[in-house]
């Protein structure tokens, strides 16, 4: 169920300290400009400003961008597996589905914030128990997406006589989306059940992984090509040059690196600096990006980005990208 091969462009809008009312209004404009995705986190308070600003629940959140948008596909990313049991997750996942008309990107993870774990009473097990856990769930997903009745019975999770109706409106289920670049384990759930493949990184570091997963679908015995993989981290448009090198050593200093690094893991600088950053991951086999824009009541770099780098790449191959 692999999506189109064309280069797609999405953006992620974290909810840390922000309002309802600017997040509807960046959706709205960002699916009218023809973006592919739009996405948002999944986290109870904030990971990165102060944990006491607000934070809206995600799936709650999510049902509410659904109806205030039109064509644009919608996803978490990427969901927590630990925070929701897989059968009412697949039943949420469902309705979802059908109150978009078919438009949810359904984006899973293990999980690994502890503290947020702790705080809201999860058990928080080591990653190879997360990992199982994951597993398991996207098997029981899929099942009751695609069956009429589910008794399931493994390690961690189980269903009895469990009814899935409606069923979602994207055939045989909406797109998985797994986020991760675990090599040994985390990897190898993506070539068993991912339609998409989510991480950042530098190109070379993606290209590593890349070869990687490759060598998971062998064992696995899945088409390699049938797995779209995206990249995930921060756009830094500007048209003006000294901008954006200003706002990249800023961001930089935010996140605690140096500007090279910052700039090695970003789509930044001048439109035409950022078209060819895209290509060099378009070089390695990566179609699909997703990045963080910035403020969320700003929407300065998605109306540039809209205007200046979408146009060079729809409905384009890759491979004459």
């Amino acid at each position: 169920m692999a999506l189109a091969p064309l280069v797609r462009f999405g953006i992620q809008t974290p909810q840390e300290g922000v309002r309802f009312e600017d997040l509807v209004r960046h959706w709205r404009e960002a699916d009218a400009l023809g973006y592919d995705s739009l996405w948002i986190d999944d986290h109870f308070y904030p990971v990165v400003r102060p944990r006491d600003e607000p934070q809206l629940e995600s799936w709650t959140l999510l049902a509410a961008l659904a109806r205030a948008t039109e064509r644009v596909g919608i996803g978490i990313l990427v969901s927590c597996n630990s925070y929701r049991p897989p059968a009412l997750l697949a039943k949420m996942a469902a309705t979802l589905d059908v109150v978009s008309d078919g438009r949810l990107l359904h984006g899973m993870g293990a999980g690994w914030f502890e503290h947020e774990y702790r705080a809201y009473g999860y058990d928080f097990p080591p990653i190879g128990t997360r990992l199982a856990q994951l597993d398991e769930s996207l098997r029981l997903q899929k099942r009751l997406w695609t069956e009429d009745r589910v008794t399931f019975a493994g390690r961690w999770y189980r269903a009895e006589d469990a009814l899935c109706h409606p069923k979602p409106v994207q055939k045989p289920y909406p797109p998985i989306v797994v986020g991760g670049g675990g090599e040994r384990k985390l990897l190898r759930l993506v070539a068993r059940h991912a339609d998409v493949w989510n991480n950042g990184g530098t190109v070379e570091e993606l290209g590593h992984k890349l070869e990687v997963l490759r060598g998971h679908c062998a064992a696995e015995g899945r088409d390699f090509d049938a797995i779209e993989k995206s990249w995930f981290g921060n756009v830094v448009v500007d048209a003006d040059p000294a901008r954006a090198r200003d706002r990249l050593e800023r961001m930089a200093r935010a996140w605690g690196t140096s500007p090279e690094d910052m700039r090695r893991r970003s789509l930044a600088g001048t439109p035409e600096e950022v078209i060819e950053r895209v290509r060099e991951y378009l070089a390695i086999g990566v179609t699909y990006f997703i990045g963080m824009f910035g403020r969320v009541d700003d929407l300065r770099s998605t109306r540039l980005f809209a205007e200046k780098v979408l146009p060079v790449f729809q409905d384009v191959e890759p491979s004459r990208a």
